[in-house]
């Protein structure tokens, strides 16, 4: 892990040695995000802005607007349009207000394993976000992966009878609440600001994330047990304002979509990280649920029509890009012969 974070920081030091030739007009990029101060994240962002410095000679300004400067993401999000911000890591959430039939991406257990994910995401679905995207002047770049989606609470959460009626904060996610209601929970939305103190006072007994969140947010003191339930997988889009990139000189917005670390690349970080973070679960101050093969069929069980009732909430092209999904499914089946 620290082999892959010690080389991004070499090449971002590498490539702020090039020079700004004297005289030579600047580009402002203004990137808009929020990243957690420290996390590998915020490395790969800064490593970002130095590339862009770099390779472009200093004609590409980076405003890095990281760490919620921008505001809130829906505010990002409306920067972004306006070309105030020029280019945003945007969850899919929040792109659902623009893409709706992104909101289909958070279903339950629309893969079978994690490798089958990361084959149909990149293969079939990621090409069709870029269209979605493309229709509403954004220009999708990277799919910045988060992790698996799991359950953390003030008591052991194995099965969904042991969820039910427990208060359960979630997101204004339709999916995770479609699926933590079928499985019996009580949820409640609530904002992000809000989830520990609703921990310490009983208001909620848990909620959902993905692992490095739930280590490097505070969660842990107040809701030590961590389910690996990984029923959905979920990330951001990296997304830049069309307009914009097209008024750009053709080897400065080349510079723009090319520079950033891949998807590929990123996945694998997260993912150290992710294991390097539930090896470290003592340190962290909690226990890691790993369920047996039966205790994740009661899950999938509860979850049976619940991207049916997805598909049906969302309308558009819902179906379309579950169908998509499906295909890619079969495919990957016949590739490894299954």
């Amino acid at each position: 892990m620290k082999n892959i974070f010690s080389a991004l920081v070499s090449i971002g030091a590498a490539v702020a040695l090039w020079a700004t030739p004297s005289g030579a007009e600047t580009t402002e990029v203004v990137i808009g995000a929020y990243v957690i101060p420290g996390s590998p994240t915020e490395i790969v962002f800064n490593d970002y802005a130095e590339r862009l410095k770099a390779e472009s000679k200093g004609a590409l300004v980076p405003n890095m607007l990281i760490h919620g400067e921008g505001g809130a993401e829906e505010q990002v999000l409306t920067s972004l349009r306006r070309g105030r911000i020029h280019i945003a890591s945007l969850s899919t959430l929040v792109l659902s207000n623009l893409i709706p039939e992104l909101g289909l991406l958070s279903g339950p257990y629309l893969y079978n394993t994690v490798d089958e994910y990361d084959f149909v995401h990149d293969t079939y679905v990621l090409p069709r976000l870029k269209e979605f995207a493309a229709e509403k002047n954004l220009v999708a770049l990277r799919w910045l992966d988060l992790g698996q989606q799991h359950i953390y609470a003030k008591k052991p959460i194995l099965t969904p009878a042991d969820i039910k009626g427990v208060p359960i904060r979630v997101s204004q996610d339709p999916a995770a609440k479609l699926f933590l209601e079928a499985a019996g929970a009580d949820v409640i939305y609530l904002p992000s600001p809000d989830v520990i103190p609703a921990l310490q006072t009983g208001l909620v007994e848990g909620g959902i994330t993905p692992t490095v969140a739930y280590a490097q947010t505070g969660l842990t003191p107040e809701a030590p047990h961590f389910t690996l339930v990984g029923y959905t997988q979920i990330g951001n889009l990296l997304v830049v304002n069309k307009a914009w990139l097209d008024g750009l000189p053709p080897d400065l917005a080349e510079i723009v979509t090319s520079t950033f670390t891949s998807s590929d690349e990123i996945r694998k970080i997260m993912r150290t990280m992710e294991r390097d973070e539930l090896a470290r679960q003592k340190e962290f101050g909690f226990t890691a649920h790993q369920l047996t093969r039966a205790q994740l069929d009661t899950w999938k069980a509860a979850a049976q029509g619940v991207n049916e009732d997805l598909i049906q909430s969302i309308g558009g092209r819902a179906q379309e890009l579950y169908d998509l999904i499906i295909e890619g499914r079969t495919d990957y089946a016949i590739r490894i012969g299954g």
